[in-house]
C-alpha cells in the first residue's frame, strides 16, 4: 500500500507541473493568436479605410445634393410652372423627387441607417406635402398656385425635416473627422 501511494505522489509530482506548463503555454498561445488576428484585421481596415474614405466622402456629398435638389425652395425652382396646370406640375414635382431619390439609392450603403431614415423621411415629408397642397388646390389651377401653397406649407411646418436631415447628414461627417 505504501508503494502505491508513493507511485500515485510520484505521478502527481510530474503531472500538475506538467499541467501548469500546457495551460500556461496554451492560454499564452491563445492570446498571442488573438493579438495577431486583431491586428491583422486593423491592419485591413486601415488599408481599406483609404479606398473606402473617399467614396462615403462622395455619397455623403451626393445626399446633401440630393437633399437640396428636393427642397422645395429648390424644387420648385429647377422645374419651373410654366403653362402648367397644377395637377401637371403635382405629377412633375412627384416625378422629379423619385428621380433624384432613385438615382441616390445606391448611396444607402455608405450611410448609417439613422441617416437614411432621415433622409427617406425627409423625402416622404415633402411628397405628403406636395400631395396635401394638390388636394387643396383645383387640377385646373395655375401651377403657380400649388407651387406657393407647396412653400406655405412648407414653412408653417415647426421640424422642416429636408433640414433636420441635412444636420443629420453634417453630423455623421463630423465624427468622421
Amino acid at each position: 500500500m505504501g508503494n502505491d501511494v508513493s507511485a500515485i505522489w510520484e505521478i502527481f509530482k510530474i503531472t500538475i507541473p506538467a499541467l501548469i506548463v500546457f495551460l500556461t503555454a496554451y492560454f499564452l498561445f491563445r492570446d498571442m493568436l488573438e493579438n495577431s488576428q486583431k491586428q491583422r484585421e486593423f491592419e485591413f481596415r486601415i488599408k481599406n479605410s483609404r479606398k473606402v474614405t473617399p467614396v462615403r466622402l462622395q455619397a455623403y456629398e451626393r445626399l446633401a445634393l440630393l437633399l437640396e435638389r428636393i427642397s422645395p425652395q429648390s424644387l420648385l425652382i429647377r422645374v419651373p410652372p410654366h403653362d402648367l396646370t397644377a395637377a401637371d406640375f403635382h405629377q412633375r414635382l412627384l416625378f422629379d423627387i423619385r428621380q433624384e431619390f432613385d438615382h441616390n439609392l445606391s448611396q444607402q450603403i455608405y450611410v448609417s441607417p439613422m441617416l437614411w431614415e432621415a433622409i427617406r423621411g425627409a423625402r416622404e415629408n415633402l411628397i405628403s406635402i406636395i400631395n396635401k397642397s394638390a388636394e387643396e388646390t383645383e387640377d385646373q389651377a395655375l401651377a403657380l398656385e400649388l407651387s406657393k401653397l407647396i412653400i406655405e406649407k412648407y414653412i408653417d411646418e415647426e421640424d422642416q425635416i429636408i433640414v433636420f436631415a441635412m444636420n443629420e447628414l453634417k453630423k455623421e461627417v463630423s465624427r468622421l473627422f
